[in-house]
């Protein structure tokens, strides 16, 4: 059976990405905002830990090494199945990020998307999913995501306007919602960070899917210790562990089986 609804497969393929409000219980949001404050700390009191150390962007790499939590939240019940029906049998994590956005500040991050490779028509394939969780409140101007729908589907060499303010671009929306809130996107769609005018600080996770024959990201290849802590046929995959050709998910139907 299709974890998505009819609805949602028109909507992701017209528009590239899908919302999912109050996605995350208050107990969830609750123990993902802990292990967020601890993974924090840890961080911060060791700069050799990779990340970016920037004055608009705090970015804790790899959050899944930090705590088991964010390692199950990659097979969220809700999310996953999607993101594993829209990239497919072989899906692979390839990168996972804990992103802190401070009050007050411009944009890490201008209009882009996130494949550059050549010889690759990538409107008509999907590489990678992009999902994002926000442990805060995003309200208007609060350094949120932006997207311009459809543009998955841009030819790759597709004249963006230029602009100076990210905020300017013709006919993009936000990603402002609450705390608790998911959304994916396809990794072809032109995306941005807007400039956070508020007081308010943005702390959202993010999870980026591929497939399995794709390398990891550098930098985000799972030790060996959290190899060795995968005890599922699906955390096993997820964490790049099998064989770059054949390896799926075709058949197994529980997200714990073995």
């Amino acid at each position: 059976m299709s974890a998505m609804t009819q609805e949602q497969k028109l909507f992701f393929e017209t528009n590239g990405y899908l919302v999912f409000p109050n996605l995350l219980s208050p107990q969830e949001l609750e123990a993902l905002r802990s292990a967020a404050d601890t993974t924090e700390s840890v961080w911060r009191s060791d700069p050799t830990r990779l990340g970016l150390r920037n004055p608009n962007l705090q970015q804790v790499q790899a959050p899944i090494e930090y705590d088991s939590r964010f390692l199950q939240l990659m097979v969220h019940p809700q999310i996953f199945p999607i993101v594993r029906e829209i990239v497919g049998e072989d899906i692979q994590m390839i990168d996972n990020d804990y992103f802190i956005s401070p009050p007050r500040t411009n944009s890490h991050a201008l209009w882009h998307h996130d494949v550059g490779m050549s010889k690759i028509y990538h409107p008509l394939s999907t590489l990678m999913v992009k999902v994002f969780y926000l442990l805060s409140d995003v309200p208007k101007g609060g350094g949120g995501t932006a997207l311009i729908p459809g543009s998955h589907r841009f030819p790759h060499d597709f004249p963006l306007p230029q602009v100076s303010n990210p905020d300017e671009m013709p006919g993009h929306i936000r990603m402002e919602y609450p705390a608790g809130t998911a959304y994916l996107f396809h990794c072809r769609i032109y995306h941005a960070a807007l400039n956070n005018s508020t007081d308010t600080t943005r702390r959202v996770l993010i999870y980026n899917y591929g497939h399995f024959w794709m390398k990891q990201w550098q930098g985000y290849e799972p030790s060996q210790a959290l190899k060795a802590s995968a005890k599922t046929r699906v955390m096993r995959q997820l964490l790049g562990i099998g064989d770059a050709y054949g390896t799926s998910l075709a058949g197994v139907t529980d997200l714990e089986q073995e």
